[in-house]
């Protein structure tokens, strides 16, 4: 090793050669700690749901037909934030298992509106259910006020989705 790569590493390993505005700014990023949460919670319901053949954006399809009964599936596409070209595989898959129904519209036959099967919301049900143990589990160390409140906060980051859309 030249007395140059001695120099280098030394200054490479030297954390008060750190510019001072940048040091630690990664731990001060809100997106960089959503994105942490982010892929920690979408890893965990990952695997909840997997062993029913199901995945997170399958069931927040399927939890959008039951709570709304009659709504298209361009409806769920800005609920959700999805491309309608994503939904049709997606609706596939439930109705493939006999968890929803189509029904023409009777003022435009055009459109189709989704409804739950009995099936379809006892599915939803159970999945939910598993999500929902997981989410117990990973923020077991606060209290349902603090959960509130943290839903409340992260629904403000989004809230003006649509608007930026426009």
């Amino acid at each position: 090793m030249n007395d140059k790569t001695s120099r280098t590493t030394k200054a490479a390993n030297d954390v008060s050669a750190v510019p001072a505005d940048i040091r630690e700014a990664l731990g001060e990023l809100v997106g960089y700690h959503l994105r942490r949460a982010s892929v920690y919670d979408m890893n965990g319901a990952v695997a909840a749901l997997e062993p029913e053949g199901a995945r997170p954006i399958t069931m927040s399809v399927l939890l959008s037909i039951v709570e709304h009964p009659g709504r298209t599936s361009a409806d769920i596409c800005r609920t959700l934030a999805i491309k309608r070209a994503n939904i049709v595989a997606l609706l596939q898959v439930l109705e493939a298992k006999g968890l929803f129904r189509r029904a023409d519209d009777p003022a435009d036959q055009r459109i189709q509106r989704l409804y739950p099967t009995p099936e379809g919301i006892e599915t939803a049900r159970h999945w939910l259910g598993l999500v929902q143990a997981h989410e117990a589990r990973i923020l077991q160390r606060m209290s349902q006020k603090e959960r509130r409140e943290l839903r409340r906060l992260l629904q403000l980051v989004w809230a003006d989705e649509a608007l930026d859309e426009t």
